[in-house]
């Protein structure tokens, strides 16, 4: 006997006989949090052994294997269905895929490097196929942070669809997030140079877009506080935003860092400061300026 399954950002969903309704309003049968998302946006029906996926009018559409879709499809085990910024991945498992796992166990992908409960024969963040488990690929549950995975793997796509739209508070709320996990990181000294230069690129972009300038302020702090010189690219966004007076105090405290430091600046990193160093005014900045999580810096 065959049950169904979906699975996204690390949660599983079984597949009831009937309709099972996805979108963004809380009375959906799954909600998912996803401006990209319409409130109802689309249906899942099991029926006579069969499952149907149906897109009901969303704004965005959908995608199943990266086409898109209109109406109806049937779908096929390990389908791919993107919705919004999601990707669900779609299961039909035979009752003896059921049996009883090791507790907390969870695996680390080989290839995208996220985490997902042990059982699955692909990863259901990329879709990685699982061969022979390896020592280090698995790993026990509480020794490895939930990340979500969205952020490290569809956070780029939505801004680059966001932005060229002009959905500027879509694309506001969802680098909010992506900036308050990013701060977490910092925080517990997990960042990588990788993950916060995307997140840096984004939000100037978006500074940029809006002409105000709450996200240079987050970027210049988020790299203070890392204690992390940024990249050329990085350096290039704030020095293409302009206007450094609107955010003169965090470039004034982060360059504070580099000449109280008693370490020597690294060769590759010197550029950036000069550029930086060039752009800071001892004129007052405006105090009441906000940063994005709302206070005044």
């Amino acid at each position: 006997m065959a049950r169904f399954r979906l699975r996204f950002l690390l949660q599983e969903h079984d597949l009831p006989p009937g309709e099972t309704v996805l979108g963004r309003s809380p009375d959906c049968h799954i909600t998912i949090e996803d401006p990209l998302i319409s409130r109802q946006h689309a249906r899942i029906t099991v029926e006579n052994g069969a499952v149907t996926f149906h897109d009901l009018g969303s704004r965005n559409g959908s995608r199943i294997n990266g086409r898109p879709i209109s109406g109806s499809q049937v779908l096929a085990d390990q389908d791919r269905i993107r919705l919004g910024a999601q990707e669900l991945v779609f299961f039909r498992m035979e009752t003896s895929q059921f049996a009883p796992r090791s507790t907390g166990a969870m695996r680390l992908c080989a290839r995208c490097k996220t985490p997902f409960p042990e059982g699955p024969v692909v990863c259901p963040h990329c879709g990685h196929a699982v061969t022979a488990v390896r020592e280090e690929e698995t790993v026990p549950g509480i020794s490895v942070p939930v990340r979500r995975a969205w952020i490290a793997q569809m956070f780029g796509d939505f801004m680059d669809r966001a932005l060229p739209q002009g959905k500027l508070a879509e694309a506001d709320r969802i680098l909010r997030r992506a900036a308050e996990e990013a701060e977490e990181r910092i925080a517990s000294g997990e960042i990588d140079a990788v993950s916060l230069a995307r997140i840096a690129e984004y939000a100037l972009k978006l500074a940029i877009a809006k002409g105000e300038p709450q996200w240079v302020w987050w970027v210049l702090d988020a790299y203070r506080r890392a204690k992390r010189v940024p990249p050329v690219a990085t350096v290039a966004g704030i020095e293409k935003y302009g206007d450094p007076a609107g955010y003169a105090d965090a470039l004034g405290r982060f360059l504070a860092v580099w000449d109280d430091s008693p370490q020597p600046v690294a060769e590759e990193d010197a550029p950036q400061l000069a550029a930086l160093d060039a752009l800071f005014s001892p004129a007052p900045a405006t105090e009441s300026t906000p940063a994005p999580d709302g206070t005044a810096r």
